[in-house]
Protein backbone atom coordinates (compact mmCIF):
# COMPACT_ATOMS: atom_id res chain seq x y z
CA UNK A 1 0.00 0.00 0.00
CA UNK A 2 2.82 2.41 0.92
CA UNK A 3 4.95 1.48 -2.12
CA UNK A 4 1.60 2.63 -4.13
CA UNK A 5 0.92 5.67 -2.57
CA UNK A 6 5.01 6.30 -3.03
CA UNK A 7 4.25 5.60 -7.03
CA UNK A 8 1.44 8.03 -7.21
CA UNK A 9 3.45 10.85 -6.01
CA UNK A 10 5.96 10.26 -8.31
CA UNK A 11 3.98 10.22 -10.77
CA UNK A 12 1.92 13.38 -9.71
CA UNK A 13 5.61 15.02 -9.74
CA UNK A 14 6.33 14.00 -13.10
CA UNK A 15 3.30 15.29 -14.06
CA UNK A 16 3.63 18.75 -12.49
CA UNK A 17 6.89 18.65 -13.61
CA UNK A 18 5.96 18.05 -17.51
CA UNK A 19 2.85 20.77 -17.39
CA UNK A 20 5.64 23.31 -16.13
CA UNK A 21 8.18 22.71 -19.02
CA UNK A 22 5.06 22.91 -21.75
CA UNK A 23 3.70 26.21 -20.40
CA UNK A 24 7.34 27.66 -19.76
CA UNK A 25 7.90 26.62 -24.12
CA UNK A 26 4.41 27.81 -25.01
CA UNK A 27 5.47 31.30 -23.39
CA UNK A 28 8.50 31.11 -25.16
CA UNK A 29 6.72 30.89 -28.49
CA UNK A 30 4.27 33.20 -27.79
CA UNK A 31 1.59 30.67 -28.26
CA UNK A 32 -1.16 29.51 -25.72
CA UNK A 33 -0.91 26.10 -23.47
CA UNK A 34 -4.03 24.07 -25.10
CA UNK A 35 -4.68 20.16 -25.66
CA UNK A 36 -2.23 20.50 -29.15
CA UNK A 37 0.40 21.91 -27.65
CA UNK A 38 0.60 18.56 -25.30
CA UNK A 39 0.12 15.95 -28.59
CA UNK A 40 3.14 18.07 -30.57
CA UNK A 41 5.54 17.64 -27.31
CA UNK A 42 8.91 15.76 -29.85
CA UNK A 43 7.59 16.71 -33.14
CA UNK A 44 9.82 18.81 -34.88
CA UNK A 45 8.70 22.71 -36.28
CA UNK A 46 8.31 22.90 -40.06
CA UNK A 47 10.09 25.18 -41.61
CA UNK A 48 8.74 27.27 -44.61
CA UNK A 49 12.23 28.46 -46.87
CA UNK A 50 10.11 30.43 -48.92
CA UNK A 51 8.65 32.92 -47.20
CA UNK A 52 9.35 36.07 -45.57
CA UNK A 53 8.86 37.10 -41.88
CA UNK A 54 7.27 40.50 -40.99
CA UNK A 55 8.91 42.57 -38.32
CA UNK A 56 7.49 45.47 -35.93
CA UNK A 57 3.67 46.47 -35.94
CA UNK A 58 2.46 49.22 -34.82
CA UNK A 59 -1.03 50.11 -33.66
CA UNK A 60 -2.02 47.22 -31.27
CA UNK A 61 -0.78 44.81 -34.05
CA UNK A 62 -1.72 46.78 -37.44
CA UNK A 63 0.45 47.09 -40.36
CA UNK A 64 1.49 50.74 -40.72
CA UNK A 65 1.85 50.90 -44.49
CA UNK A 66 5.75 49.93 -45.25
CA UNK A 67 6.75 49.97 -42.13
CA UNK A 68 8.30 45.95 -42.25
CA UNK A 69 11.61 44.69 -42.28
CA UNK A 70 12.11 41.70 -44.64
CA UNK A 71 14.42 38.69 -43.95
CA UNK A 72 15.60 36.16 -45.88
CA UNK A 73 14.84 35.13 -49.25
CA UNK A 74 11.71 37.50 -50.62
CA UNK A 75 10.73 35.25 -53.49
CA UNK A 76 12.46 34.86 -57.08
CA UNK A 77 16.02 35.99 -57.67
CA UNK A 78 14.55 37.89 -60.60
CA UNK A 79 12.82 40.15 -58.01
CA UNK A 80 13.79 43.49 -57.44
CA UNK A 81 14.53 44.25 -53.89
CA UNK A 82 10.89 46.46 -52.47
CA UNK A 83 10.94 49.27 -50.03
CA UNK A 84 12.42 48.79 -46.55
CA UNK A 85 15.44 46.53 -47.80
CA UNK A 86 18.40 46.04 -50.01
CA UNK A 87 19.08 43.58 -52.83
CA UNK A 88 21.61 41.75 -50.61
CA UNK A 89 19.27 41.53 -48.06
CA UNK A 90 20.24 43.90 -45.36
CA UNK A 91 17.55 46.00 -43.71
CA UNK A 92 17.04 49.55 -43.95
CA UNK A 93 14.81 52.33 -42.88
CA UNK A 94 11.82 53.24 -44.91
CA UNK A 95 12.09 56.57 -46.39
CA UNK A 96 9.07 58.91 -46.98
CA UNK A 97 8.30 59.02 -50.70
CA UNK A 98 9.07 62.16 -52.66
CA UNK A 99 7.46 63.88 -55.88
CA UNK A 100 8.29 62.19 -58.88
CA UNK A 101 10.39 64.75 -60.70
CA UNK A 102 10.93 62.58 -64.36
CA UNK A 103 11.12 64.43 -66.76
CA UNK A 104 7.06 63.98 -67.99
CA UNK A 105 6.58 65.33 -65.30
CA UNK A 106 8.96 68.71 -65.63
CA UNK A 107 6.34 71.88 -66.64
CA UNK A 108 6.26 72.62 -70.43
CA UNK A 109 8.96 75.27 -72.17
CA UNK A 110 7.02 78.64 -72.73
CA UNK A 111 5.22 78.98 -76.03
CA UNK A 112 6.60 82.67 -76.43
CA UNK A 113 10.05 82.39 -78.59
CA UNK A 114 12.55 84.96 -79.32
CA UNK A 115 12.17 86.66 -82.58
CA UNK A 116 14.89 85.22 -85.05
CA UNK A 117 16.28 86.30 -88.36
CA UNK A 118 15.90 83.52 -90.94
CA UNK A 119 18.18 80.70 -90.41
CA UNK A 120 21.42 81.28 -92.71
CA UNK A 121 22.20 79.22 -95.36
CA UNK A 122 25.71 77.69 -95.50
CA UNK A 123 25.54 75.89 -98.48
CA UNK A 124 24.73 78.87 -100.38
CA UNK A 125 27.09 81.44 -101.45
CA UNK A 126 26.76 84.73 -100.17
CA UNK A 127 26.32 87.44 -102.87
CA UNK A 128 29.68 89.11 -102.91
CA UNK A 129 32.25 90.43 -105.61
CA UNK A 130 34.30 87.81 -104.73
CA UNK A 131 33.42 84.70 -104.30
CA UNK A 132 35.49 82.16 -102.12
CA UNK A 133 36.52 79.16 -103.23
CA UNK A 134 34.89 75.99 -102.89
CA UNK A 135 31.60 73.95 -103.32
CA UNK A 136 30.03 75.14 -100.02
CA UNK A 137 31.38 78.84 -100.41
CA UNK A 138 34.70 77.32 -97.84
CA UNK A 139 37.97 78.06 -98.71
CA UNK A 140 41.18 76.71 -96.95
CA UNK A 141 42.60 80.12 -95.80
CA UNK A 142 40.36 82.33 -95.12
CA UNK A 143 40.51 85.25 -92.75
CA UNK A 144 37.63 87.65 -91.23
CA UNK A 145 37.55 90.96 -90.63
CA UNK A 146 35.32 92.13 -87.45
CA UNK A 147 34.44 95.65 -86.51
CA UNK A 148 33.01 96.30 -83.31
CA UNK A 149 30.83 99.39 -81.68
CA UNK A 150 29.12 100.94 -84.45
CA UNK A 151 27.71 102.22 -86.62
CA UNK A 152 28.25 105.98 -86.93
CA UNK A 153 28.43 108.49 -89.30
CA UNK A 154 32.57 109.06 -89.50
CA UNK A 155 34.38 105.81 -89.07
CA UNK A 156 32.02 103.23 -89.78
CA UNK A 157 31.21 104.92 -92.90
CA UNK A 158 34.56 105.45 -93.48
CA UNK A 159 35.46 102.23 -93.35
CA UNK A 160 32.92 100.84 -95.28
CA UNK A 161 34.03 103.05 -98.20
CA UNK A 162 37.47 101.04 -98.13
CA UNK A 163 35.69 97.56 -98.38
CA UNK A 164 33.54 98.72 -100.96
CA UNK A 165 36.70 99.27 -102.84
CA UNK A 166 38.18 96.79 -102.24
CA UNK A 167 35.55 94.65 -103.38
CA UNK A 168 35.67 92.40 -99.34
CA UNK A 169 33.24 91.52 -97.17
CA UNK A 170 33.25 91.81 -93.43
CA UNK A 171 31.39 91.46 -89.81
CA UNK A 172 30.43 94.06 -88.01
CA UNK A 173 28.80 93.60 -84.20
CA UNK A 174 26.88 96.43 -83.43
CA UNK A 175 25.66 98.15 -80.34
CA UNK A 176 21.98 99.00 -80.33
CA UNK A 177 22.52 102.65 -79.04
CA UNK A 178 24.39 103.74 -81.70
CA UNK A 179 22.19 101.65 -83.83
CA UNK A 180 18.99 103.88 -82.58
CA UNK A 181 21.41 107.05 -83.83
CA UNK A 182 22.74 105.69 -86.84
CA UNK A 183 19.72 103.62 -88.69
CA UNK A 184 20.54 104.39 -92.03
CA UNK A 185 24.49 103.63 -91.70
CA UNK A 186 23.09 100.36 -90.48
CA UNK A 187 21.36 99.50 -93.34
CA UNK A 188 24.20 100.63 -95.43
CA UNK A 189 26.00 97.96 -94.17
CA UNK A 190 23.47 95.10 -94.90
CA UNK A 191 22.75 96.64 -98.31
CA UNK A 192 25.98 96.05 -99.45
CA UNK A 193 26.32 92.33 -98.17
CA UNK A 194 28.13 92.75 -94.85
CA UNK A 195 27.20 90.52 -91.69
CA UNK A 196 25.69 91.59 -89.09
CA UNK A 197 25.92 90.85 -85.21
CA UNK A 198 24.34 92.05 -81.82
CA UNK A 199 26.70 93.72 -79.55
CA UNK A 200 24.21 94.47 -76.40
CA UNK A 201 22.32 97.71 -76.68
CA UNK A 202 24.65 99.90 -73.61
CA UNK A 203 27.88 98.07 -74.12
CA UNK A 204 28.23 96.91 -71.00
CA UNK A 205 30.20 93.63 -69.01
CA UNK A 206 28.04 91.02 -69.39
CA UNK A 207 29.81 88.72 -66.49
CA UNK A 208 28.70 90.85 -64.10
CA UNK A 209 24.97 90.80 -65.11
CA UNK A 210 22.47 88.40 -64.60
CA UNK A 211 20.27 86.26 -66.83
CA UNK A 212 17.76 88.51 -66.43
CA UNK A 213 20.24 92.06 -67.30
CA UNK A 214 21.60 90.03 -70.30
CA UNK A 215 18.50 89.59 -72.18
CA UNK A 216 17.34 92.45 -72.10
CA UNK A 217 20.54 93.64 -73.64
CA UNK A 218 19.85 91.32 -76.20
CA UNK A 219 16.42 92.19 -77.05
CA UNK A 220 16.78 95.76 -76.96
CA UNK A 221 19.26 95.44 -79.59
CA UNK A 222 17.69 92.62 -81.41
CA UNK A 223 14.59 95.47 -81.32
CA UNK A 224 16.94 98.64 -82.56
CA UNK A 225 18.28 96.48 -85.15
CA UNK A 226 14.93 94.90 -86.84
CA UNK A 227 14.11 98.21 -86.87
CA UNK A 228 16.91 99.68 -89.37
CA UNK A 229 17.55 96.94 -91.68
CA UNK A 230 13.77 94.04 -91.05
CA UNK A 231 15.14 91.25 -89.21
CA UNK A 232 17.65 89.91 -85.85
CA UNK A 233 20.89 88.77 -86.44
CA UNK A 234 22.06 85.39 -85.35
CA UNK A 235 25.44 86.18 -84.55
CA UNK A 236 26.66 87.78 -80.88
CA UNK A 237 29.90 89.36 -79.95
CA UNK A 238 30.09 90.34 -75.79
CA UNK A 239 31.55 93.38 -75.08
CA UNK A 240 35.02 93.00 -74.15
CA UNK A 241 34.58 89.02 -74.69
CA UNK A 242 33.42 88.86 -71.31
CA UNK A 243 31.11 85.63 -71.04
CA UNK A 244 29.28 83.54 -68.02
CA UNK A 245 26.79 80.78 -67.62
CA UNK A 246 24.12 82.81 -67.94
CA UNK A 247 25.05 83.97 -70.98
CA UNK A 248 26.09 80.80 -72.83
CA UNK A 249 22.33 79.62 -71.35
CA UNK A 250 20.70 82.12 -73.06
CA UNK A 251 23.20 82.04 -76.41
CA UNK A 252 22.03 78.33 -76.37
CA UNK A 253 18.04 78.87 -75.48
CA UNK A 254 17.44 81.62 -78.31
CA UNK A 255 19.55 79.78 -81.02
CA UNK A 256 22.16 82.41 -80.77
CA UNK A 257 26.12 82.22 -82.12
CA UNK A 258 28.47 83.53 -79.93
CA UNK A 259 31.52 84.82 -81.38
CA UNK A 260 34.90 86.09 -79.84
CA UNK A 261 38.14 86.35 -81.56
CA UNK A 262 41.75 85.39 -82.12
CA UNK A 263 43.96 88.12 -83.50
CA UNK A 264 43.32 91.62 -81.70
CA UNK A 265 44.64 94.66 -83.19
CA UNK A 266 44.33 96.75 -80.06
CA UNK A 267 43.31 99.47 -81.64
CA UNK A 268 40.80 100.69 -78.99
CA UNK A 269 44.25 101.45 -77.16
CA UNK A 270 45.82 103.78 -80.19
CA UNK A 271 48.44 100.72 -81.95
CA UNK A 272 49.70 103.14 -84.34
CA UNK A 273 48.58 101.95 -88.12
CA UNK A 274 52.04 100.61 -89.07
CA UNK A 275 51.94 98.36 -85.94
CA UNK A 276 48.81 97.08 -86.36
CA UNK A 277 49.81 95.66 -89.78
CA UNK A 278 52.81 94.48 -88.78
CA UNK A 279 50.92 92.70 -85.92
CA UNK A 280 48.50 91.09 -88.46
CA UNK A 281 51.01 89.94 -90.74
CA UNK A 282 52.61 87.91 -88.20
CA UNK A 283 49.90 86.36 -86.65
CA UNK A 284 47.87 85.89 -89.83
CA UNK A 285 46.52 81.81 -89.77
CA UNK A 286 43.76 80.10 -91.74
CA UNK A 287 39.75 80.92 -90.17
CA UNK A 288 41.27 84.11 -88.15
CA UNK A 289 39.17 86.31 -86.72
CA UNK A 290 40.86 90.09 -86.30
CA UNK A 291 39.44 92.27 -83.92
CA UNK A 292 38.66 96.08 -85.10
CA UNK A 293 36.57 98.52 -83.96
CA UNK A 294 34.59 101.08 -86.45
CA UNK A 295 33.84 103.54 -83.45
CA UNK A 296 34.92 104.55 -80.09
CA UNK A 297 37.10 107.47 -80.28
CA UNK A 298 39.90 109.36 -82.31
CA UNK A 299 42.13 106.36 -81.91
CA UNK A 300 39.75 104.33 -84.49
CA UNK A 301 41.07 106.67 -87.50
CA UNK A 302 44.70 104.57 -86.84
CA UNK A 303 42.00 101.67 -87.78
CA UNK A 304 40.79 103.60 -91.15
CA UNK A 305 44.25 104.01 -92.26
CA UNK A 306 45.84 100.78 -91.34
CA UNK A 307 42.26 99.00 -93.05
CA UNK A 308 43.90 99.18 -96.89
CA UNK A 309 47.34 98.09 -96.56
CA UNK A 310 45.89 95.26 -94.05
CA UNK A 311 43.62 94.13 -96.47
CA UNK A 312 46.43 93.99 -99.22
CA UNK A 313 49.61 92.18 -97.23
CA UNK A 314 46.42 89.84 -96.48
CA UNK A 315 46.04 89.29 -99.92
CA UNK A 316 49.28 88.75 -101.21
CA UNK A 317 49.70 85.79 -98.61
CA UNK A 318 47.11 84.00 -100.30
CA UNK A 319 44.13 84.98 -98.05
CA UNK A 320 40.49 85.49 -98.97
CA UNK A 321 38.80 87.76 -96.74
CA UNK A 322 34.94 86.34 -95.61
CA UNK A 323 32.69 87.33 -93.20
CA UNK A 324 31.87 84.94 -90.10
CA UNK A 325 29.46 82.68 -91.62
CA UNK A 326 32.05 82.22 -94.42
CA UNK A 327 34.44 80.18 -91.70
CA UNK A 328 34.65 77.01 -91.58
Amino acid sequence: MERRKKRRRRLLVLFILAAVMIWIGGCAVSKPLSLSSFMSIGSKPVVNAGTSEQGPQTEAGKNNGNQFIVVGNTGSDNEKPGPGHSSNGETSVPTPNKPDTTEKDKPDTPATEPPEKPAVDKSEPIESEKPVDGAKNKCEKCIALTFDDGPDSRYTTAILDILKEKKVKATFFVVGLQVSKFPEVLKRIDEEGHSIGNHTYNHKDLSKLNKEQILKEMTTADAEIEKAIGYTPTLFRAPYGAVNDALMEIMKEYKRESILWNIDTRDWAGTPAADMQKMIKKQAKPNGIILMHSFGGKKIQNTVDALPGIIDELEEMGYTLVTIEQLD
